[in-house]
C-alpha cells in the first residue's frame, strides 16, 4: 500500500498516520526502529514559512506530538513508544546508528508495505559521512540500501545521474546501489578522480571505505573525462584510496582508436603525498656512443622537506653515467638543490685512430636563505664545477654547451647587533674548459670593523669639532688559494702549490669641509702581512757554456712583514644648472642642462719601508735584488717610496627637455620631462711628479634612451693625448687635436612586444583548426602575442706596431636577437640567434616549437647548423604521473662530431 500526500488538512492527517504507522510496521519483526523526518521546503519560494504549491513539506513533530524540528520516536517489540531504550542494553540495536537526512525538489513517496521511501527530482540523502544526489532515489529501510539513477528528459536522455560522496571520495555514475550497513556498493559507468587522473568503469564495486574494484574501465589524465583524447583501457583494476591503482591487461587508446601498445599488468601511484618509485629510462641512439638508455633510476621520497633522485645512463659501446640530485626546503628558513654526476665516455672503437676515452664529473649546488630566517647571519651557495669535457658530452642545451667558463661561490656572514664587527667566510672557484685551467680559493675569512669615531661623545650637543670627524676602522683577511690545471688539482701539495697568508689593515681618516663644496681628506694606512713561506732564488751556472739559470725554491716558515702609506686629497664637486626658456605657448617649454664638475687633488709623500724584504743573488756578473714575497698572496712594499700625486678632473652632463602634455585634461600634469641625454662624462688626470707623459688617457662615456625609453644607447671610448714613433711606441709628444682614439664601444639593447589578441577569437580559431585541419587564409593574422629582443655591439680598437706605425684598426660587430611568437594560444615558437659581421657567420642558433595538445604536449628543439647541430622531438603526456608515456626522436651533435 502506498500513500500519496496532498495539500490541505488531509495532508496533515496522512503525515501523522504515516509517522505513527511506519515505525510500527518496521518494528514488526521485533527490532526497535528509529526514524527521523525533517521538514523540507523548496528553495524556489521566497516565503520560508510556507511551502510552494508543487513541493510538499513533511510535518515535523517532537516527542510530545507537537510540531517541532524533528521527531525521535522509539518503539519496543510490543509497539509501545519508550524514551529510555538507549540506556537498556538488553534491547535490540536500532535499525540505523545515526540520523538519515533526505529531501527532494519534486516529491517524496512512502511505501508502507514495501518499507521504502521514493525521492523524485534532485533527491538528496545524507547518512553519517555519505551523501547521495540523484533525480531518482529509492531508500529500502529493510535492506538498509539505497538505489539511485537519473531521470529521462524529453528526448529520453538521462539527467541528474547519481553523485555519491563518501568522506573525501566522490563518484559519478549512471546507476548506483549502496548498503549503509556493509558500506559496500555497486556503481555502473563510474567517473571518479584519483590523484591527477580520472577512472572510468563499466561496473565498479565498493568493497570498503578505501578499496574499489573496477571491471572494463579506463584511466586518463585528460580533464575532458567524458570524451578524453587518450586513455588506458583496463580489463580489471583495483583502487586503494590515496595509494595506488593496480591494473591487469591494459592497452593505450588514442582518440578512441586502440593502439598496439599494451602492458600485461601495472600500477599507478595516486597518493596525495610524495612517494618513492622507479624512473623509466629514455631510449636513444648516437653514432659516437651507440644505442642507449638514459635517465633511468629511482626516486626516493624522504619527507615533505627533502627528496632524492638516483639515475644512470648506459651505452652499447661501453660508455656510462651516474647522476644524483636532491632538493630540500624548509619554509621561512632555506631552500636549495644539489646534484652530482660522473661518467665514462668512449668515443669510436678501441684500436681505431679516432678512439678517445674521457672520465668526466660535475657538481652543482644552489642554496639560498630566507631573509626572515636570521637578520644577523646569512649563508648562500652557487656552485658549478665540472671537468673540462663534461658539458661537451653530457649537456642538453646550447647554453650549457657554449659555457666554457664556470664560477662558484659559497659565502657565510655573521653580524653582531649593536656592534661594528662582522665576520664572513667564502669559497670561490673559476675554471676555463678550453685550457682546463682552474683557480680555487678555500677558505677566505674576513673580519671587519666598520668605521668608528673614537673622539665623538655619544650624546654630544652643539657643533662638532674637527677631531670629532677622525675615523678608524679595521679589517683582517685569511686566504688560501691555488692556480693550476684541472688534472693537477687533487694531486697538489698544500705546502708547495697552495698560496696562503694573513693580512690586516688599519686605516685612519679625517674628512671635513673647508669651504662650500670643498672637502679636505687626509688619511694614514697601516698594513701587516703574515705568509707561511718565502721565496729563494739561486743562480746555477751552466758549465757547458758561459750562461746559467735561476732556480726558484720555496722556503717554509712563518714570515711577518708590514708597510704603511699616507695621503691627502682635496675635492671640489659643485652642481651647475643652465636653463633655456622658449616662448609661451610653444610645444617645448624649456631645456635644462645640468653639469657636475669634479676636481680632486691628492698627494702621497715619500715613505721608507718598515723592513728589508729583499735578497740578492750573483749571476756571474752582478748582484740582482729580488723580493722574498714575490708571487705570494700578500706582498709588502720593498723599495723606498717616491712622492706621488695626481689632479683628477671629470665632467658629467645631463640634458632634459620639458614638453607640454597635450593629453592632460585636468591641469595636474601640464608638462612632462623628456631625457635627451642621461649622461655624457669626460674624465682625465694629471701626475705632476711623473718624469714624462704626465697626462692619463681621456675617458669618454655616454648613455641615453630613445623611442619612449624602449631602446638603450651606450657609448664608451678612450683617447690618448700622446703620439707614437715610427715603431708604434708611445712618446712624450702630444698627438694634437683631441688625441688618438684607441678603442670605442657602441652598444644598444631594445625589446618590443605586442599583439594582445582576442582570446575568444583565438579559441574559435583553435576549434576550427582542430576540426578542419586549419586554413592558410584564416590564420594570416599577425595580431598575436609576440616579443623580440635585439642587442647590437660594435667594438673598435687600434693597435700600433713596427709594421703598422700609423695604427691598425679592428672593428668587430655582433648582432644578437631572440624572441617568442604565439600563433595561437596553443602554438608557441621561440628562437635565438645572432650574426658576427667580422667572421661573416651566424652565431649559435636554436629554435623551439611547443604545441599544447590539451592533455598532451609536443616540443621540438633544433640547432639547425653550426658545430652543435642537433634536434629533439617529443610528444608526452603533460601529467607528471604519466610523464614516461611519450614518443621521442632526437639526434645529438655528438652523432656528427668525433673527438673533442
Amino acid at each position: 500500500m502506498q500513500i500519496r500526500l496532498y495539500t490541505g488538512l488531509f495532508i496533515k492527517k496522512c503525515i501523522i498516520l504515516t509517522v505513527i504507522a511506519l515505525p510500527i510496521i518496521l518494528s514488526s519483526n521485533g527490532l526497535a526502529s528509529e526514524i527521523i523526518f525533517g521538514e523540507r521546503y523548496a528553495t524556489s519560494t521566497s516565503d520560508t514559512t510556507k511551502p510552494s504549491s508543487d513541493r510538499l513539506p513533511l510535518l515535523a513533530l517532537d516527542t510530545t506530538g507537537q510540531p517541532g524540528d524533528s521527531i525521535r520516536i522509539v518503539y519496543d517489540s510490543t509497539g509501545m513508544p519508550i524514551d529510555t531504550i538507549q540506556n537498556d542494553t538488553t534491547r535490540p540495536k536500532p535499525l540505523f546508528s545515526d540520523l538519515i537526512t533526505y529531501n527532494a525538489d519534486d516529491s517524496v513517496k512512502f511505501s508502507i508495505g514495501g518499507k521504502k521511501v521514493f525521492l523524485y527530482g534532485n533527491g538528496f540523502v545524507k547518512y553519517l559521512t555519505s551523501e547521495l544526489k540523484a533525480d531518482y532515489i529509492v531508500l529500502d529501510m529493510e535492506k538498509k540500501e539505497a538505489y539511485a539513477t537519473g531521470a529521462p528528459d524529453s528526448v529520453g536522455e538521462l539527467k541528474g545521474t547519481p553523485k555519491f560522496k563518501d568522506g573525501a571520495q566522490e563518484f559519478e555514475g549512471k546507476e548506483l546501489r549502496y548498503n549503509f550497513d556493509s558500506k559496500k556498493g555497486l556503481i555502473s559507468e563510474i567517473i571518479t578522480q584519483e590523484g591527477e587522473g580520472y577512472v572510468q568503469g563499466q561496473t565498479t564495486k565498493k568493497m570498503s571505505d578505501s578499496v574499489y574494484c573496477v571491471v572494463h574501465g579506463s584511466y586518463t589524465t585528460c580533464d575532458d573525462h567524458d570524451h578524453p583524447h587518450f586513455r588506458l583501457r583496463m580489463n580489471r583494476a583495483k583502487m586503494i584510496k590515496d595509494k595506488r591503482i593496480f591494473v591487469g591487461f591494459t592497452y593505450l587508446e588514442l582518440e578512441d582508436v586502440p593502439l598496439p601498445i599494451f602492458i600485461p599488468f601495472g600500477f599507478f601511484p595516486i597518493s596525495k603525498k610524495g612517494t618513492s618509485g622507479i624512473i623509466m629510462p629514455t631510449y636513444g641512439e648516437e653514432r659516437m656512443r651507440g644505442f642507449n638508455l638514459r635517465g633511468g633510476g629511482y626516486y626516493l621520497y624522504v619527507n615533505d622537506y627533502i627528496d632524492m633522485t638516483f639515475t644512470g645512463d648506459i651505452y652499447t659501446n661501453g660508455s656510462w653515467g651516474l647522476q644524483y640530485s636532491t632538493t630540500y626546503r624548509k619554509r621561512y628558513k632555506f631552500n636549495g638543490q644539489f646534484s652530482a654526476s660522473m661518467s665514462k665516455n668512449h668515443v669510436s672503437e678501441k684500436g681505431l685512430p679516432d678512439y678517445q676515452e674521457s672520465s668526466d664529473w660535475a657538481v652543482r649546488w644552489t642554496h639560498s636563505q630566507d631573509g626572515k630566517a636570521n637578520p644577523y647571519s646569512s649563508f648562500s651557495a652557487s656552485v658549478d664545477m665540472s671537468s673540462a669535457r663534461n658539458n661537451y658530452y653530457n649537456a642538453n642545451n646550447i647554453n650549457d654547451i657554449a659555457n666554457q667558463r664556470k664560477q662558484s661561490s659559497i659565502s657565510w656572514s655573521k653580524k653582531w647587533p649593536e656592534s661594528p664587527f662582522s665576520l664572513s667566510g667564502s669559497f670561490s672557484h673559476s675554471q676555463n674548459s678550453q685550457d682546463s685551467s682552474i683557480s680555487v680559493t678555500l677558505p677566505n675569512l674576513s673580519l671587519r670593523m666598520s668605521q668608528i669615531y673614537p673622539f665623538r661623545k655619544k650624546d654630544k650637543v652643539g657643533e662638532m669639532k674637527w677631531y670629532d670627524n677622525i675615523g678608524i676602522s679595521y679589517s683582517a683577511e685569511l686566504r688560501n688559494n691555488i692556480q693550476t690545471k684541472e688534472d693537477k688539482l687533487f694531486k697538489s701539495s698544500f705546502e708547495r702549490d697552495w698560496d696562503n697568508g694573513f693580512k690586516h689593515n688599519i686605516p685612519l681618516s679625517l674628512s671635513f669641509k673647508i669651504a662650500q663644496d670643498v672637502t679636505f681628506t687626509p688619511s694614514l694606512n697601516y698594513n701587516g702581512y703574515l705568509n707561511t713561506k718565502t721565496i729563494e732564488k739561486i743562480w746555477v751556472p751552466d758549465t757547458s757554456n758561459a750562461g746559467g739559470q735561476i732556480v726558484k725554491r720555496v722556503v717554509p716558515g712563518m714570515n711577518y712583514s708590514h708597510d704603511y702609506s699616507a695621503s691627502a686629497s682635496i675635492g671640489y664637486t659643485p652642481t651647475i644648472y643652465g636653463m633655456f626658456l622658449f616662448k609661451p605657448g610653444s610645444k617645448v617649454a624649456a631645456i635644462r642642462h645640468m653639469i657636475r664638475p669634479s676636481i680632486t687633488a691628492s698627494y702621497t709623500p715619500a715613505l721608507k719601508p718598515l723592513g728589508k724584504y729583499t735578497k740578492t743573488y750573483f749571476n756571474g756578473e752582478e748582484f740582482v735584488e729580488y723580493a722574498i714575497h714575490e708571487g705570494l698572496p700578500y706582498t709588502p712594499k720593498t723599495t723606498v717610496g717616491k712622492q706621488s700625486g695626481s689632479i683628477s678632473f671629470s665632467l658629467d652632463n645631463n640634458v632634459e627637455m620639458k614638453v607640454r602634455n597635450d593629453n592632460d585634461t585636468t591641469g595636474d600634469e601640464q608638462f612632462k620631462k623628456v631625457k635627451l641625454l642621461e649622461s655624457f662624462r669626460i674624465n682625465v688626470s694629471y701626475n705632476p711628479f711623473a718624469d714624462s707623459m704626465r697626462f692619463s688617457t681621456i675617458g669618454l662615456s655616454a648613455r641615453t634612451k630613445v623611442l619612449n625609453n624602449k631602446v638603450d644607447l651606450n657609448f664608451s671610448g678612450t683617447l690618448d693625448p700622446y703620439a707614437v714613433d715610427g715603431e708604434g711606441r708611445k712618446i712624450n709628444k702630444y698627438h694634437g687635436g683631441i688625441g688618438r682614439l684607441t678603442n670605442a664601444t657602441i652598444s644598444s639593447n631594445f625589446s618590443f612586444s605586442g599583439g594582445q589578441n582576442d582570446k575568444n577569437k583565438d579559441k574559435k580559431k583553435e576549434e576550427e583548426e582542430d576540426m578542419t585541419g586549419g586554413y592558410f587564409d584564416d590564420y594570416m593574422d599577425f595580431n598575436v602575442p609576440w616579443d623580440l629582443s635585439i642587442s647590437y655591439n660594435l667594438n673598435y680598437s687600434k693597435t700600433y706596431s713596427k709594421q703598422s706605425p700609423k695604427g691598425k684598426g679592428d672593428i668587430r660587430q655582433i648582432l644578437n636577437f631572440s624572441g617568442n611568437l604565439s600563433l595561437t594560444p596553443k602554438w608557441k615558437i621561440g628562437f635565438q640567434s645572432g650574426f658576427d659581421f667580422k667572421a661573416k657567420e651566424v652565431t649559435s642558433t636554436s629554435f623551439n616549437i611547443t604545441r599544447d595538445l590539451h592533455c598532451w604536449e609536443m616540443t621540438f628543439n633544433c640547432m639547425p647548423f653550426g658545430q652543435h647541430q642537433s634536434f629533439n622531438f617529443e610528444i608526452h603526456v603533460r601529467s607528471s604521473m604519466l610523464r614516461d608515456l611519450k614518443l621521442t626522436k632526437r639526434e645529438s651533435f655528438t652523432d656528427r662530431v668525433r673527438g673533442f
